[in-house]
């Protein structure tokens, strides 16, 4: 394919981060946008860059965010964690503001590849911890597989995908799907499914960053490419053995309690529950969250 396509695709993104990052009305999702830096990989990747955001020093976590999501996921923890730690927070490959190309596949494995090659592009002297949240914990368990060596504890943040087996979505529905997942009253209704109380807790800044990135030149298409390749499904059955603790809220109504009892029963998952606390502990309960991975990976 023309190299100027890629680049011509990459500089959209990159200038419309740029404006989205202007707009931003969360405090602290401008202070973390302000912490990205745009790594370039090599000949495989087309020579774009990626989105990675760099904030602290100390032993370095990787945070994994969740399905069409973005860095901005993050940001009530960042400056909590970055006093201790090297917080490292990527945008998945095909989500957030990453690079896109209509005619790519976006899928699970080239997600952990690309992964891969960003953290071997960092060159990192110590091992990894890492929190992944939701999707990011499915994402979490299958780069552990790859680099179990490498990876010193992790934190699972409501996780999905860790059972069941992956749902394809054929053309052209998984198209149709991703245009209604980009509709405005979806999205606003999806932000509040995610809180434990929405009427207190969203308002037009959550609101805003849960469908900000959609202006990706892409979005759709590598969404709806996701869609068709089933999506991270039945991670359980590739956990290594590395020490994991996982933080549900009992809130949660994007997982479910069937899912969240599946993950009770776990031992090596170390189950926490949050009171008054949904989807994102990391969001909804950002002071105890950070906490109890401070302690568990001071321990």
């Amino acid at each position: 394919m023309n190299q100027n396509i890629y680049n011509n695709s990459n500089k959209l993104n990159i200038d419309h981060f740029e404006k989205a990052k202007n707009s931003l009305q969360d405090p602290l999702a401008f202070n973390i946008s302000n912490d990205v830096k745009w790594i370039r990989l090599d000949e495989k990747w087309n020579f774009s860059k990626f989105p990675v955001v760099f904030g602290g020093s100390g032993q370095p976590i990787l945070c994994l965010h969740g399905f069409d999501s973005s860095f901005l996921e993050f940001r009530r923890i960042y400056p909590l964690l970055k006093r201790k730690f090297q917080i490292i927070i990527p945008d998945l490959l095909g989500f957030g503001f990453t690079p896109r190309i209509a005619s790519n596949e976006y899928n699970p494995r080239k997600i952990i590849s690309n992964l891969l090659d960003i953290i071997n592009t960092l060159k990192l002297k110590n091992k990894l911890m890492i929190i992944g949240a939701s999707m990011g914990g499915s994402v979490a368990i299958n780069l552990a597989k790859e680099i179990p060596d490498l990876i010193d504890k992790i934190i699972l943040l409501s996780p999905a995908g860790l059972f069941g087996e992956s749902k394809i979505i054929p053309f052209p529905l998984n198209q149709i799907g991703a245009t209604f997942l980009g509709l405005p009253q979806v999205r606003k209704s999806l932000c509040r499914q995610a809180f434990a109380y929405p009427d207190k807790s969203v308002g037009s800044m959550e609101e805003q960053i849960a469908s900000i990135h959609l202006g990706c030149s892409g979005w759709r298409n590598s969404l709806a490419s996701f869609a068709k390749s089933g999506g991270f499904a039945g991670s359980y059955e590739y956990m290594q053995n590395i020490s994991i603790k996982t933080i549900c809220g009992e809130n949660d109504r994007i997982l479910g309690n069937i899912e969240i009892n599946k993950i009770k029963q776990i031992d090596q998952l170390n189950y926490i529950g949050l009171k008054n606390c949904g989807h994102l502990p990391h969001v909804d309960l950002s002071s105890l969250s950070s906490k109890i991975i401070h302690d568990y990976f001071c321990a």
